[in-house]
């Protein structure tokens, strides 16, 4: 029986029960239409049959897959997994490490770092914790996170099916954010026959922030849409404690995603950055701007068939060094951190050098003994945020600009210079700027972001397997620590090969290379090394690859590549400090409204959360320099503060450190303030040294004379 057409035999019982159902289904077809039209297409595609029948009496038969049954099996079997949701102990959920809370030490890692200038990060996040385990008393705190009765910040749902469990899940639950996800056009188009979606959704608008429906046929990519959204809306440390109703257990599909996500969802914790770094890189930034460096201020003109290697010391390049050395005269060679060492040993000169790891290792490894000679004539392009000690290392001292960081106001308060995605690597700063430059044919070189064996991570001509160990403690110490953390990989798609090994950094920078490239879409990015798959390059193995950049051009090239940089900007730091000063109070009072009011519940402590979050986020603040000071920490801070609540035993216990924990994030903002008239010091003195230093040399000119 076909019951989407009317049919003379039909009884007036079965009639009507048919025309019920198709008024459902047809209500949100219209309702995905207008909410979630890429579904609605889909649908539209395809032609599928009513996945039922009714009988003369009335009687309801649901097909599903191999499973056939009355309203009654199907509503059984959502109470039975609802049950296993509703149980605190059974119910399946995302659960982040929370060990800090027994270790505080492990919520800052970086408290013995040497480099920075006042921190104040793990003071702060250790007083958090510390008010939370007092305000926890002897009575402790859960095993795993809670957030009140029937009351959850963030779930997901796998499959719609009958929908007897959204209706539950809807009714019966505090939600901020319900999303239901399927592989299974055919499932979801059966559940529009039996949920009323318009009824849902408005019910949920009445508690709820957001209600999603999501589909792909491919799991890979339905996890990748799942983890944006989550970026999008909500803090990312919201998935601490989320709830995952699995309405189908039996799907490939479903088993696939959820892997996915699973294995994935690090990537929402990372790249955040710290207040105790943007501070370091804010002073640095002072003391360069004070040394007025060229800066990158223009794209130059380069000739047209100019060509250029960026080269990094992944350990391809050791096979690679010959293409270079052969390619030198004809095509622009600019190395990546520590690729230098490697080009140093090598004996081939790079026409350029990037730096972007603000800190004073980076001037250490250009000092190490092979590479301090090789470097002086070489110019070298760094961060306006590196340590300014790394411009000494250089007869041409260069800076540009990185995107999204505090020390950039410094010089470039009213946005008028091109800032660059720098990161995470240096070889990602190497091929932001010579994308940037114009060039149209990039060769990439050493830059693997994998490797075949974990004790072959580097360049074997690269200081990291030097035979004789650095007669240098911080230098000896960055070739351990490189060492050890490759011990932990993961396989990742390879260039030439299946798979390679890779780390979570250098997937990372892979995949924001991959950005940087696909937003110049007029260049050609070819990649030589036999390391991981980077989209948006072309594979290319060294025997074929062909450099048709004029014998003569080179020389023009480097010169019109230097010539990009001037000094042709704003060089009043103090100015622009004082102005991100006045925004750095300015947003301490929009925070002190925030967490104004009153708290109850979990639940309201995670909204003054979402509140602070879609803040510092907001679209209308990407011209406010003072947020990428902010932002960082703040997610640091606020996912300490959301899993120690979480954890809390009782609403009180919640709303007493929520109270503690809103005041401290304002004075940790007001210390935050206090770094930044020290940064205006140091750079009041460095002037003051700077024209002292002026004033002696012509007297000593003078009395030459």
């Amino acid at each position: 029986m076909d019951a989407t057409r009317g049919n003379a035999e039909w009884t007036p019982l079965q009639e009507a029960y048919l025309q019920k159902l198709m008024a459902t289904y047809q209500a949100n077809l219209y309702f995905l239409k207008e909410q979630f039209s890429d579904i609605f297409d889909k649908l539209m595609a395809i032609n599928m049959p009513a996945p039922f029948k009714v009988g003369p009496d009335g009687k309801l038969t649901i097909f599903y897959r191999h499973f056939q049954g009355g309203p009654r099996e199907f509503t059984d079997f959502g109470r039975a997994l609802y049950k296993v949701f509703e149980n605190p102990e059974s119910r399946p959920r995302i659960d982040i490490d929370h060990s800090f809370v027994d270790d505080p030490a492990l919520a800052f890692p970086h408290q013995d770092n040497p480099d920075f200038f006042l921190p104040i990060e793990p003071r702060f996040r250790g007083e958090l914790i510390e008010g939370f385990r007092r305000i926890a008393g002897e009575g402790g705190y859960l095993a795993k996170p809670e957030f009140g009765d029937h009351s959850m910040p963030l779930a997901i749902v796998f499959g719609s099916g009958y929908g007897w469990h959204l209706e539950r899940l809807v009714d019966d639950w505090e939600m901020r954010h319900l999303i239901l996800v399927d592989t299974d056009l055919t499932r979801l188009n059966m559940s529009l026959y039996f949920v009323d979606y318009v009824s849902l959704q408005q019910r949920y608008a009445a508690k709820g922030f957001y209600f999603s429906i999501a589909h792909d046929e491919d799991p890979s990519a339905l996890a990748e849409h799942l983890r944006a959204m989550f970026y999008k809306l909500w803090p990312p440390y919201f998935m601490q404690g989320m709830g995952l109703f699995f309405n189908d257990y039996d799907s490939t599909k479903v088993k696939t995603l959820w892997e996915k996500l699973r294995t994935d969802l690090w990537t929402l914790y990372r790249g955040w950055g710290f207040l105790d770094d943007e501070i370091l890189g804010l002073k640095q930034a002072m003391e360069n701007a004070i040394d007025g460096h060229p800066l990158f201020t223009h794209k130059p003109e380069l000739p047209h068939d100019a060509e250029v290697f960026v080269v990094g010391s992944g350990p391809s390049l050791d096979a690679l060094l010959p293409v270079l050395r052969a390619n030198a005269d004809r095509a622009v060679i600019i190395s990546c951190g520590t690729a230098i060492t490697a080009l140093a040993r090598a004996g081939i000169k790079p026409d350029l050098h990037v730096e972007i790891e603000r800190t004073y290792m980076t001037y250490v490894v250009l000092q190490e003994p092979q590479t301090r000679e090789f470097v002086k004539d070489v110019p070298i392009v760094a961060l306006t945020i590196m340590h300014p000690a790394v411009f000494t290392s250089t007869s041409r001292p260069l800076m540009f600009c990185k995107e999204i960081d505090l020390g950039t106001a410094l010089f470039d308060i009213k946005n008028r210079l091109k800032w660059f995605r720098s990161g995470p690597t240096c070889t990602n700063g190497g091929v932001a700027l010579a994308l940037e430059m114009g060039f149209s044919k990039i060769h990439l070189v050493g830059i693997d972001f994998g490797f075949k064996d974990e004790d072959k991570h580097h360049a074997k001509s690269s200081l990291y397997f030097d035979e004789e160990a650095p007669d240098n403690a911080v230098l000896d110490k960055i070739v351990r620590d490189t060492h050890s953390v490759h011990k932990t990989h993961k396989p990742t798609k390879g260039n030439f090969t299946e798979e390679v090994l890779s780390t979570e950094i250098f997937m990372h920078s892979r995949d924001a290379m991959s950005i940087t490239i696909d937003e110049h879409p007029g260049a050609q990015v070819f990649n030589l090394n036999d390391g991981a798959f980077i989209r948006n390059t072309t594979p290319l193995h060294a025997e074929d690859l062909v450099i048709s950049a004029s014998m003569g051009n080179k020389a023009a090239t480097v010169q019109a590549m230097l010539s990009a940089f001037t000094d042709d900007y704003d060089a009043n730091p103090f100015a622009n400090l004082g102005e991100l000063m006045e925004q750095l109070q300015a947003v301490r009072g929009d925070l002190r409204g925030i967490f104004a009011g009153d708290i109850h519940t979990k639940m309201d402590i995670a909204d003054k959360l979402y509140d602070m979050h879609h803040y510092l986020f907001d679209e209308r603040h990407k011209s406010t320099h003072i947020f990428p000071l902010l932002r960082g920490s703040m997610l640091h801070m606020g996912r300490f503060f959301y899993d120690c609540m979480s954890l809390a035993k009782t609403p009180e216990q919640a709303t007493e450190f929520a109270k503690f924990g809103f005041d401290l994030f304002d004075r940790f903002l007001a210390t935050a303030l206090d770094n930044m008239i020290a940064i205006l010091e140091v750079g009041k003195q460095r002037l003051q040294a700077k024209l002292d230093a002026s004033t002696a040399n012509v007297v000593q000119q003078g009395e030459a004379a």
